[in-house]
Protein backbone atom coordinates (compact mmCIF):
# COMPACT_ATOMS: atom_id res chain seq x y z
CA UNK A 1 0.00 0.00 0.00
CA UNK A 2 2.80 2.42 0.82
CA UNK A 3 4.25 1.94 -2.67
CA UNK A 4 0.90 2.94 -4.17
CA UNK A 5 0.94 6.19 -2.27
CA UNK A 6 4.22 7.22 -3.99
CA UNK A 7 2.58 7.45 -7.41
CA UNK A 8 2.12 10.99 -8.61
CA UNK A 9 -0.71 12.22 -10.82
CA UNK A 10 0.71 15.55 -11.95
CA UNK A 11 -1.55 16.17 -14.94
CA UNK A 12 -4.75 14.98 -13.27
CA UNK A 13 -4.33 16.97 -10.07
CA UNK A 14 -2.96 20.14 -11.68
CA UNK A 15 -6.08 20.24 -13.89
CA UNK A 16 -8.57 20.00 -10.99
CA UNK A 17 -10.44 23.29 -10.42
CA UNK A 18 -10.34 24.63 -6.88
CA UNK A 19 -13.49 24.19 -4.82
CA UNK A 20 -15.12 25.75 -1.77
CA UNK A 21 -18.18 24.37 -0.01
CA UNK A 22 -20.27 27.48 -0.70
CA UNK A 23 -19.72 27.79 -4.43
CA UNK A 24 -22.76 27.84 -6.69
CA UNK A 25 -21.64 25.29 -9.28
CA UNK A 26 -19.72 22.02 -9.20
CA UNK A 27 -16.82 21.52 -11.64
CA UNK A 28 -17.92 17.92 -12.33
CA UNK A 29 -20.77 15.59 -11.60
CA UNK A 30 -19.72 12.75 -9.31
CA UNK A 31 -20.58 10.11 -11.93
CA UNK A 32 -18.45 11.80 -14.60
CA UNK A 33 -15.56 12.43 -12.23
CA UNK A 34 -15.48 8.81 -11.07
CA UNK A 35 -15.47 7.71 -14.73
CA UNK A 36 -12.48 10.00 -15.36
CA UNK A 37 -10.68 8.57 -12.37
CA UNK A 38 -11.19 5.02 -13.58
CA UNK A 39 -9.32 5.96 -16.76
CA UNK A 40 -6.62 8.11 -15.13
CA UNK A 41 -5.67 6.10 -12.04
CA UNK A 42 -3.65 2.94 -11.74
CA UNK A 43 -5.96 -0.03 -10.99
CA UNK A 44 -4.67 -0.44 -7.43
CA UNK A 45 -5.30 3.23 -6.73
CA UNK A 46 -8.78 3.09 -8.23
CA UNK A 47 -9.56 0.31 -5.77
CA UNK A 48 -9.28 2.96 -3.06
CA UNK A 49 -11.91 5.02 -4.88
CA UNK A 50 -14.15 1.93 -4.87
CA UNK A 51 -13.68 1.52 -1.12
CA UNK A 52 -14.62 5.16 -0.59
CA UNK A 53 -17.77 4.74 -2.70
CA UNK A 54 -18.99 1.48 -1.16
CA UNK A 55 -21.53 3.22 1.13
CA UNK A 56 -23.50 3.94 -2.06
CA UNK A 57 -23.70 0.19 -2.69
CA UNK A 58 -24.64 -0.29 0.96
CA UNK A 59 -27.56 2.04 0.42
CA UNK A 60 -28.60 0.13 -2.71
CA UNK A 61 -28.46 -3.18 -0.85
CA UNK A 62 -30.70 -1.77 1.88
CA UNK A 63 -32.99 -0.45 -0.86
CA UNK A 64 -33.29 -3.95 -2.36
CA UNK A 65 -34.16 -5.36 1.05
CA UNK A 66 -36.79 -2.71 1.73
CA UNK A 67 -34.80 -1.19 4.59
CA UNK A 68 -34.53 2.15 2.78
CA UNK A 69 -36.63 4.02 0.27
CA UNK A 70 -35.76 6.14 -2.72
CA UNK A 71 -34.10 5.74 -6.10
CA UNK A 72 -31.16 3.55 -7.04
CA UNK A 73 -27.89 5.29 -6.18
CA UNK A 74 -25.97 5.71 -9.44
CA UNK A 75 -22.68 6.09 -7.57
CA UNK A 76 -22.90 2.44 -6.57
CA UNK A 77 -20.57 0.06 -8.38
CA UNK A 78 -23.28 -2.48 -9.20
CA UNK A 79 -26.51 -2.15 -11.14
CA UNK A 80 -29.68 -3.48 -9.57
CA UNK A 81 -29.57 -6.57 -11.80
CA UNK A 82 -25.89 -7.19 -11.01
CA UNK A 83 -26.48 -6.93 -7.28
CA UNK A 84 -29.49 -9.24 -7.37
CA UNK A 85 -27.52 -11.84 -9.34
CA UNK A 86 -24.52 -11.57 -7.00
CA UNK A 87 -26.77 -12.06 -3.97
CA UNK A 88 -28.36 -15.14 -5.53
CA UNK A 89 -24.92 -16.58 -6.33
CA UNK A 90 -23.49 -15.54 -2.94
CA UNK A 91 -20.50 -14.21 -4.86
CA UNK A 92 -19.38 -11.05 -6.61
CA UNK A 93 -19.94 -8.39 -3.95
CA UNK A 94 -17.51 -7.36 -1.19
CA UNK A 95 -17.50 -10.17 1.39
CA UNK A 96 -18.91 -8.02 4.19
CA UNK A 97 -22.02 -7.46 2.06
CA UNK A 98 -22.52 -11.19 1.56
CA UNK A 99 -22.04 -11.74 5.29
CA UNK A 100 -24.66 -9.11 6.00
CA UNK A 101 -27.10 -10.56 3.49
CA UNK A 102 -26.77 -14.08 4.90
CA UNK A 103 -27.49 -12.73 8.38
CA UNK A 104 -30.46 -10.75 7.07
CA UNK A 105 -31.95 -13.71 5.19
CA UNK A 106 -31.58 -16.02 8.18
CA UNK A 107 -32.99 -13.36 10.52
CA UNK A 108 -29.92 -13.73 12.73
CA UNK A 109 -28.51 -10.23 13.24
CA UNK A 110 -24.77 -9.91 13.70
CA UNK A 111 -25.42 -7.28 16.38
CA UNK A 112 -29.03 -7.83 17.55
CA UNK A 113 -29.18 -4.48 19.35
CA UNK A 114 -28.45 -2.56 16.15
CA UNK A 115 -30.63 -1.66 13.19
CA UNK A 116 -29.81 -3.44 9.94
CA UNK A 117 -28.54 -0.11 8.58
CA UNK A 118 -26.06 0.29 11.43
CA UNK A 119 -24.97 -3.35 11.20
CA UNK A 120 -24.12 -2.92 7.51
CA UNK A 121 -22.29 0.35 8.18
CA UNK A 122 -20.29 -1.29 10.96
CA UNK A 123 -19.27 -4.19 8.71
CA UNK A 124 -18.23 -1.73 6.02
CA UNK A 125 -15.97 0.23 8.35
CA UNK A 126 -14.40 -2.95 9.73
CA UNK A 127 -13.60 -4.22 6.23
CA UNK A 128 -12.45 -0.85 4.84
CA UNK A 129 -10.16 -0.14 7.79
CA UNK A 130 -8.44 -3.50 7.27
CA UNK A 131 -7.81 -2.66 3.61
CA UNK A 132 -6.50 0.89 3.93
CA UNK A 133 -3.77 2.99 5.50
CA UNK A 134 -2.67 6.60 5.36
CA UNK A 135 -5.17 9.30 4.44
CA UNK A 136 -8.10 7.04 3.51
CA UNK A 137 -7.72 4.99 6.70
CA UNK A 138 -7.57 8.16 8.79
CA UNK A 139 -10.62 9.57 6.98
CA UNK A 140 -12.65 6.44 7.72
CA UNK A 141 -11.70 6.60 11.41
CA UNK A 142 -12.64 10.29 11.44
CA UNK A 143 -15.91 9.74 9.59
CA UNK A 144 -16.99 6.91 11.87
CA UNK A 145 -16.05 8.95 14.93
CA UNK A 146 -18.03 11.96 13.71
CA UNK A 147 -20.99 9.75 12.92
CA UNK A 148 -20.92 8.34 16.46
CA UNK A 149 -20.59 11.79 18.03
CA UNK A 150 -23.62 13.04 16.10
CA UNK A 151 -25.61 9.97 17.12
CA UNK A 152 -24.62 10.42 20.78
CA UNK A 153 -25.54 14.11 20.66
CA UNK A 154 -28.96 13.34 19.18
CA UNK A 155 -29.55 10.64 21.80
CA UNK A 156 -28.78 13.11 24.57
CA UNK A 157 -30.48 16.15 23.04
CA UNK A 158 -33.70 14.39 22.04
CA UNK A 159 -33.79 11.91 24.96
CA UNK A 160 -33.67 8.91 22.61
CA UNK A 161 -33.04 5.25 23.27
CA UNK A 162 -29.28 4.88 22.79
CA UNK A 163 -28.85 1.11 22.61
CA UNK A 164 -27.37 0.04 19.28
CA UNK A 165 -27.01 3.53 17.83
CA UNK A 166 -23.18 3.70 17.95
CA UNK A 167 -20.87 1.82 15.61
CA UNK A 168 -17.67 0.16 16.82
CA UNK A 169 -16.13 -0.55 20.19
CA UNK A 170 -13.57 0.95 22.54
CA UNK A 171 -13.12 3.56 25.23
CA UNK A 172 -14.47 6.42 23.11
CA UNK A 173 -17.67 4.50 22.40
CA UNK A 174 -18.13 3.88 26.11
CA UNK A 175 -17.56 7.58 26.81
CA UNK A 176 -20.19 8.54 24.23
CA UNK A 177 -22.62 6.14 25.89
CA UNK A 178 -21.99 7.07 29.52
CA UNK A 179 -20.31 10.45 29.94
CA UNK A 180 -22.40 13.40 31.12
CA UNK A 181 -19.72 15.95 30.22
CA UNK A 182 -20.72 18.40 27.50
CA UNK A 183 -17.95 17.09 25.25
CA UNK A 184 -18.37 13.49 26.48
CA UNK A 185 -14.89 13.84 27.93
CA UNK A 186 -13.44 13.52 24.41
CA UNK A 187 -12.38 17.08 23.64
CA UNK A 188 -8.71 16.06 23.59
CA UNK A 189 -9.28 13.11 21.26
CA UNK A 190 -11.47 15.14 18.90
CA UNK A 191 -10.09 18.72 18.69
CA UNK A 192 -13.01 19.82 16.50
CA UNK A 193 -15.57 18.71 19.11
CA UNK A 194 -16.03 21.96 21.14
CA UNK A 195 -16.72 23.98 17.98
CA UNK A 196 -18.95 21.26 16.59
CA UNK A 197 -21.05 21.19 19.76
CA UNK A 198 -21.62 24.94 19.46
CA UNK A 199 -22.73 24.45 15.87
CA UNK A 200 -25.12 21.65 16.82
CA UNK A 201 -26.95 24.00 19.14
CA UNK A 202 -28.08 26.18 16.24
CA UNK A 203 -31.84 26.05 15.71
CA UNK A 204 -31.71 26.05 11.90
CA UNK A 205 -31.19 22.41 10.93
CA UNK A 206 -29.93 23.20 7.43
CA UNK A 207 -27.27 25.56 8.76
CA UNK A 208 -26.37 22.94 11.35
CA UNK A 209 -26.00 20.27 8.68
CA UNK A 210 -23.79 22.48 6.54
CA UNK A 211 -21.63 23.24 9.57
CA UNK A 212 -21.12 19.49 9.98
CA UNK A 213 -19.99 19.22 6.36
CA UNK A 214 -17.69 22.18 6.94
CA UNK A 215 -16.01 20.26 9.76
CA UNK A 216 -15.40 17.40 7.34
CA UNK A 217 -14.23 19.72 4.55
CA UNK A 218 -11.71 21.41 6.84
CA UNK A 219 -10.45 18.06 8.12
CA UNK A 220 -9.68 16.98 4.55
CA UNK A 221 -7.83 20.24 3.83
CA UNK A 222 -5.76 19.86 6.99
CA UNK A 223 -4.85 16.25 6.28
CA UNK A 224 -3.72 17.05 2.74
CA UNK A 225 -1.58 20.08 3.62
CA UNK A 226 1.69 18.33 2.70
CA UNK A 227 0.35 16.21 -0.15
CA UNK A 228 0.56 17.60 -3.65
CA UNK A 229 0.14 15.14 -6.53
CA UNK A 230 -0.62 11.85 -4.77
CA UNK A 231 -3.67 9.59 -4.65
CA UNK A 232 -4.54 11.15 -1.28
CA UNK A 233 -5.26 14.46 -3.01
CA UNK A 234 -7.53 12.71 -5.51
CA UNK A 235 -9.46 10.97 -2.74
CA UNK A 236 -9.82 14.19 -0.77
CA UNK A 237 -11.08 16.01 -3.85
CA UNK A 238 -13.61 13.26 -4.48
CA UNK A 239 -14.91 13.52 -0.92
CA UNK A 240 -15.26 17.28 -1.15
CA UNK A 241 -16.91 17.09 -4.57
CA UNK A 242 -19.48 14.69 -3.14
CA UNK A 243 -20.29 17.14 -0.35
CA UNK A 244 -20.54 20.07 -2.77
CA UNK A 245 -22.75 18.21 -5.23
CA UNK A 246 -25.06 17.10 -2.43
CA UNK A 247 -25.65 20.70 -1.38
CA UNK A 248 -26.13 21.94 -4.92
CA UNK A 249 -28.77 19.26 -5.49
CA UNK A 250 -30.86 20.58 -2.59
CA UNK A 251 -33.32 23.29 -3.64
CA UNK A 252 -35.07 25.28 -0.86
CA UNK A 253 -38.16 23.05 -1.00
CA UNK A 254 -36.05 19.91 -0.70
CA UNK A 255 -34.23 21.50 2.20
CA UNK A 256 -37.47 22.12 4.02
CA UNK A 257 -38.52 18.54 3.37
CA UNK A 258 -35.27 17.34 4.94
CA UNK A 259 -35.98 19.46 8.01
CA UNK A 260 -39.54 18.14 8.34
CA UNK A 261 -38.35 14.56 7.80
CA UNK A 262 -35.65 14.94 10.45
CA UNK A 263 -38.07 16.38 13.00
CA UNK A 264 -40.64 13.66 12.28
CA UNK A 265 -37.99 10.95 12.67
CA UNK A 266 -36.85 12.40 15.98
CA UNK A 267 -40.44 12.55 17.25
CA UNK A 268 -41.02 8.92 16.30
CA UNK A 269 -37.86 7.83 18.07
CA UNK A 270 -38.87 9.72 21.19
CA UNK A 271 -42.27 7.99 21.17
CA UNK A 272 -40.61 4.57 20.85
CA UNK A 273 -38.00 5.20 23.58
Amino acid sequence: MSQLQKRDYFYLISSLPEMVLDQSRAPYTMVNFVAQLEEALEPDDFKLVRILLRPHDNRNLLLLLGEQSGDWDTLGQFSEAEMQEALRADNGLPEYMHRFYRAYQSEQPIHPEQSWTNQLAGLYYEAALRQTEGFLHDWLVFERGLRNILAAWNIRHYALQGEGQLIGQGENIEALKKSRARDFGLGTDYPYLPKLLNQLEREDLMIREKDIDRVQWNYIDEQLTFHYFSIEVVLGYLLQLRMLQRWLSLDPQAGQERVRSFISEMEQKIERS
